[in-house]
């Protein structure tokens, strides 16, 4: 081979050497800001500011950028989008060659990202030319394309990587915003091939949280969505403990989530403060797991169980329905109780302002808010079952209840129950009233025994025997709470009682038998009918007609009565036809409060005689009480 073409390629080899190392050291020293700039700028239809950009050669290249800004949207609520303090990567420089890139030394720090959509549901990371103009609903297909799962076959390798003082946020189209505040994060891998981990200390919406969590390696992380990638994460947040095993094949958007999660709070002051619920309040004990799983719009909690406060939950199903274009979300949920206490929910379900506080957590009194949204968000639908249900003083049982909320109205199909041996169904509404709501409702009580119901109202002993039941149509307007409702309703009731019996004596004695100067009166007798009809107001009311048909005689009656003060006036009379030869059928008057009642004759009195001549009256049922009462013997007049 000749000696100048040796030559020749050996110069030509130094000089592309020369011409490689003088690049290199340029390059090196080289703020590539200017250049990268416009282009950013054209690719993305934004203003871009980069104060410094430097790329060091070497076999792991290295890439530095220093103050980065994307604008916002021109309705955006503030100039930037995104801000970067600093960004430092290394990568393998073979790895841009083979692939996939393997990076390490990953810092970022001093970012602020703020995801955002306008009040006119623009969403600010859409870039491009048509960025600032409403988008048309986008085809079927075109729907599919974008709920696509990214592709991460050629996902980077990660070493290491530090977040530092960063944050990011969502703001919703109505103005609410969730803010996730990175103080620092770590996430490291020995190799593509070994678990990846990350510790996390920040806060959400300023409440401390940290998370730690241990992820299969990014090997299996490119495999996605075909496969699911794994995921162990443990979160703590005050006295408040959470944990999640499970899967997702779209972990960068934290979708095609399918896994088991628990948590747990001694006060829940984390959940208090993430929902939003400021101030002081009495702590709530909870221990919640169950399946959770997340795909697309559908959010699902599935055999939910655990305690929360004194309640146990034997098997919940909660769904969440995302709301799309300016739609509100909706969240259905199913959900079985052991024990449902109210009173210990009250921290919870209280009005603001009466929750309760830490140093008095046990003085709250059970009571409801009845108040219907114009405009709810999210649309709420539940079916609620519950073996022991508590409120305040009463214990129920077998408690069934269907609930919907719509805009300006809560519609109650099924109320379902047992008090005391009896059983109480009910349906009705809640509509909104201005600041307040009216509410409307139809009750039915059956196998009340006239005993125990007695006892529970404070009455004294009665001779009667039997099972009553009642039909009510109760309504309250300019209410706010459940228990301002029922002190404030307006009702109409009936009350029948075809089987029963009564004491001798108390039939003789209301007809004035003169055989009882003689003789006492043993036994009982059977009773063939009663029949009330009841009216209230606020608590005050009157029952007319009040008969009562037994073997031994015919009782008409009038009662008026205040719940409010515990006070009753009731007149009753026997039939004379029904009663024997020596009854003198003198018409009796009881008053006084419940448990001290007076006893006089009717008639000595101008009330006395006014009540005894309503008795008498043809009864006049109102209609939606006409069914009820149509079989009884008593609603015949006597």
């Amino acid at each position: 081979m000749p000696r100048w073409f040796l030559v020749s390629i050996l110069s030509f080899t130094v000089l592309i050497f020369a011409l490689l190392g003088a690049g290199w050291i340029w390059i090196d020293h080289q703020n590539l800001a200017a250049f990268a700039t416009p282009r950013l700028e054209k690719k993305l239809g934004r203003t871009v500011h980069i104060g410094a950009l430097h790329v060091h050669p070497g076999i792991w290249l290295t890439v530095e950028a220093d103050d980065v800004s994307v604008a916002n949207i021109a309705s955006g609520t503030r100039p930037q989008m995104m801000t970067l303090g600093h960004l430092g990567a290394q990568i393998r420089l073979t790895s841009l060659v083979w692939g996939p890139p393997e990076t390490r030394n990953v810092i970022i720090s001093r970012f602020s990202g703020l995801f955002e959509r306008t009040p006119a549901h623009l969403p600010n990371w859409r870039f491009g030319p048509h960025q600032n103009e409403p988008r048309p609903p986008m085809s079927p297909e075109q729907q599919a394309k974008a709920n696509t799962p990214p592709d991460l076959r050629d996902a980077p390798g990660l070493r290491n990587a530090t977040i530092t003082d960063s944050d990011v946020t969502y703001r919703s189209a109505n103005g609410a915003s969730y803010k996730a505040a990175l103080t620092n994060v770590e996430l490291t891998s020995t190799s593509d091939t070994s678990p990846l981990t990350m510790a996390l200390s920040g806060a959400y919406n300023g409440t401390p949280i940290a998370v730690s969590a241990e992820m299969e390696p990014i090997r299996d992380l490119r495999k996605t969505p075909q496969r699911p990638y794994g995921t162990k994460a443990h979160v703590v947040s005050g006295d408040m403990t959470a944990d999640f095993t499970g899967t997702l094949t779209d972990p960068m958007n934290f979708d095609g989530v399918q896994g088991h999660t628990t948590v747990t709070t001694s006060t829940a002051d984390t959940l208090f403060s993430v929902a939003g619920i400021k101030g002081d309040h009495a702590p709530v004990k909870l221990s919640l797991s169950g399946d959770f799983s997340h795909s697309g719009n559908d959010w699902h909690f599935r055999k939910a169980n655990g305690t929360i406060q004194t309640s146990t939950m034997e098997d919940g199903d909660f769904t969440l329905v995302e709301g799309t274009h300016g739609k509100p979300d909706d969240v259905t949920a199913q959900i079985g109780f052991g024990r449902l206490d109210i009173n210990g929910l009250m921290p919870i379900l209280a009005p603001p302002g009466s929750r309760g506080s830490k140093k008095s957590p046990s003085t709250l009194h059970a009571d409801l808010l009845l108040l219907t949204p114009p405009d709810p968000d999210p649309l709420v639908h539940f079916d609620l079952a519950a073996r022991q249900l508590i409120y305040n003083t009463l214990n129920f049982t077998n408690l069934k209840i269907q609930a919907a909320q719509i805009p300006n109205r809560i519609d109650i199909p099924l109320l379902r129950l047992g008090y005391i041996g009896a059983s109480l169904s009910a349906n009705g509404h809640i509509e909104a009233d201005g600041k307040s709501s009216r509410i409307a409702a139809e009750l039915a009580l059956t196998h009340g025994d006239i005993d125990r119901l007695r006892r529970v109202a404070g009455l004294a002993p009665v001779p009667v025997k039997g099972s009553l039941s009642f039909r009510i149509i109760a309504s309250a307007d300019n209410v706010h709470t459940l228990n301002e409702a029922m002190s404030r309703a307006d009702l109409t009731a009936a009350v029948s009682m075809e089987k029963g019996e009564i004491a001798r004596e108390i039939v003789e004695a209301a007809s004035m038998d003169l055989r009882l100067l003689f003789r006492h009166a043993r036994g009982v007798t059977p009773i063939t009918c009663l029949l009330g009809v009841l009216q209230m107001n606020q608590g005050v009311g009157t029952v007319i007609p009040l008969r009562l048909r037994t073997g031994a005689g015919t009782i008409a009656a009038k009662a008026n009565f205040d719940l409010n003060r515990r006070w009753l006036d009731l007149v009753f009379a026997s039939r004379p036809f029904s009663t024997s030869f020596f009854a003198l059928d003198v018409p009796i008057r009881v008053s006084g409060r419940f448990d001290a009642p007076s006893l006089s004759l009717a008639k000595w009195s101008k009330v006395g005689r006014s009540m005894l001549a309503d008795s008498n009256e043809v009864t006049h049922l109102p209609p939606a009480l006409q069914g009820f009462a149509a079989s009884n013997a008593c609603a015949r007049p006597t």
